[in-house]
């Protein structure tokens, strides 16, 4: 056996050259709203059924406010917080399937890794 630079090791009848590639979980959280419960819950199902989110937070009830063509206005949203190894593009590609919003936001929020006995439970499921 030969010690690699990447650390690996050499067995016969391998490449060494070829990269090793190890695929690592990254945990990650989204952010989203959707319009109501109903639409909520089907997202949350959506994302747990094809094994785009391992946990999905609903928060209800939240008065959203912003601009459009230049007025003011107001509803009622709900709040979704996504808990997965899925990266951007997953939970983006996911989310405009089943989104009934035009242009819903679908933001990655950079946080540090939560405390052990969650991340344990997390990588294990």
């Amino acid at each position: 056996m030969v010690a690699r630079p990447s650390g690996g090791r050499e067995v016969a009848g391998s490449n060494p050259v070829a990269p090793t590639i190890i695929m690592k979980k990254k945990f990650r959280i989204f952010y989203s709203t959707c319009g109501n419960s109903k639409d909520a819950k089907a997202i949350a199902n959506y994302l747990l059924k094809n094994n785009k989110a391992l946990c999905v937070n609903l928060i209800r009830n939240i008065d959203s406010f912003y601009l459009e063509n230049k007025k003011i206005q107001n509803q009622k949203e709900v709040i979704l917080i996504i808990k997965t190894c899925s990266t951007s593009i997953q939970i983006q590609r996911s989310l405009k399937k089943i989104h009934r919003y035009d242009t819903p936001i679908i933001v990655e929020l950079k946080t540090g890794l939560p405390n052990k006995d969650y991340l344990k439970w997390f990588f294990e499921n």
